[in-house]
């Protein structure tokens, strides 16, 4: 494997994210330890031009997230929902999160409970920023 100087291109962001992961295990101060920290820096450049984060969390999104990847249950959301119109109605952003729903998200991204609630969209979303 040639020498990664730049990460320009979906391939070269590719090949960088695998060398990466060969160099996992090394030592901070060894020589891939130093790779390892170059290469680093240049992937969260190429990620934060072209995969650029929102600086506010959605919880709608962060829930959807949670269940596609099959961290939660839809069975354990509708329970701290209030049922299933009303998991729906959160899913669909017709209606703001429950602090119990908050509570999860906190407890799995780490996202404070009152910016969740604050971000999130609904009718009760009006009230809980009173």
């Amino acid at each position: 494997m040639s020498e990664i100087t730049q990460v320009k291109t979906e391939a070269e962001y590719e090949e960088a994210l695998a060398r990466i992961s060969e160099l996992l295990k090394a030592d901070y101060d060894s020589p891939e330890g130093k790779e390892l920290d170059r290469i680093t820096d240049l992937v969260i450049a190429y990620e934060e031009e072209h995969y650029p984060m929102d600086s506010d969390p959605n919880p709608h999104s962060m829930l959807e997230f949670m269940l596609d990847q099959q961290m939660v249950s839809r069975e354990q959301l509708v329970s701290l929902a209030g049922g299933d119109a009303a998991l729906d109605a959160i899913l669909g952003e017709r209606q703001a999160l429950t602090p119990e729903l908050a509570q999860v998200l906190h407890e799995r991204f780490g996202t404070p409970v009152e910016e969740l609630l604050k971000n999130s969209v609904g009718p009760a979303a009006a009230v809980a920023s009173d």
